[in-house]
């Protein structure tokens, strides 16, 4: 049975995870399809396709799942015999059972690296991630450790603070007794990883806004958690003046960044010369927006048009 996740944390879109929260990837091993259980000369016989004497013996262990109608057989047993398409473990029998798998492969595990997005055999750690799971096959690898690549400094200044984010795409593998498979790319799942002290909500202003003093003339930075973005498409944030009874009497902008961006997007605030005297609050908003396209039809005019 081929083994493929059963979680995915992406969810097939791209997001933004918080530094300190696990990140987890979470497989079901299956490794052989049951057919039966029947009783068996001082234990449960299990009835599988193949022949699988070649790789197991008596004494070997194997693990059991398959459901009866009153009983589930879950649960480790001791080989006691063992021929062609039929394995004998020391597990009572208690009733006929139908389906189910058994996990049999000897030094089992599962092999995960964390590649870059755009170029899938550059490894970013430069070692692999490894789970065994348990005898039921359940297997959790938590890839969150890439978060140790990040850094927290950054200056403030628009811009995407890139040293606080990783972008990357996890690839598996099965390895076992002589054999390893190859890789499996887990395709088109970027996942970003940044420095949060909670988990970030994407496309909203980070900062702890209630009635904070914004003081002109001196720096102070406007934070996103932004991700999906398309290239070539824009995303500012503006801000509107306020007087003291809240009546709109200027506007402004912050300045305009590539939505292709993912992350942390950083606005410096150095408004002093722009903002009116009888401005007594500032409230800020963010647009995405798409940018301009030249060749629409709204440029499609001879006065365009280069000779």
């Amino acid at each position: 049975m081929s083994l493929s996740p059963v979680t995915n944390p992406v969810s097939g879109t791209e997001q933004i995870f918080a530094g300190f929260q696990p990140i987890e990837f979470i497989f079901k091993r299956e490794d052989l399809a049951v057919t039966g259980v029947v009783s068996g000369a001082g234990g449960a016989k299990i009835n599988h396709a193949g022949d699988l004497t070649s790789y197991l013996s008596v004494g070997d262990i194997v693990y059991l799942y398959s459901e009866g109608t009153n009983y589930t057989y879950d649960g480790s047993g001791t080989i006691t015999a063992i021929v062609a398409g039929e394995i004998t473990i020391d597990t009572a029998y208690i009733e006929s059972a139908t389906g189910g798998y058994i996990n049999y492969l000897k030094n089992y595990y599962v092999e995960m690296k964390l590649v870059d997005e755009t170029f899938d055999t550059a490894d970013l750690l430069g070692f692999s991630l490894e789970s065994d799971g348990d005898a039921a096959g359940n297997i959790s690898i938590d890839v969150s450790i890439i978060n140790d690549l990040n850094t927290g400094r950054g200056e403030i200044t628009t811009e995407q603070l890139s040293d606080g984010l990783q972008e990357f795409e996890v690839k598996y593998r099965e390895v076992h007794l002589n054999s390893s498979n190859s890789f499996t790319l887990i395709d088109n799942k970027l996942l970003i990883v940044v420095y949060a002290t909670e988990q970030p909500e994407t496309e909203a202003i980070l900062n702890n806004f209630d009635l904070p003093n914004l003081y002109l003339g001196y720096p102070s930075a406007i934070a996103i958690a932004h991700s999906g973005g398309s290239v070539g498409d824009d995303i500012e944030v503006t801000y509107n003046e306020l007087d003291i009874n809240n009546i709109v009497i200027g506007s402004g902008s912050l300045g305009v960044l590539d939505s292709g961006l993912n992350g942390f997007l950083i606005w410096e605030w150095l408004a002093a010369a722009s903002v009116s005297s009888a401005a007594k609050f500032i409230e800020f908003d963010i647009a995405l927006e798409a940018g301009f396209d030249f060749i629409a039809f709204g440029f499609d005019h001879p006065d365009f048009l280069v000779q």
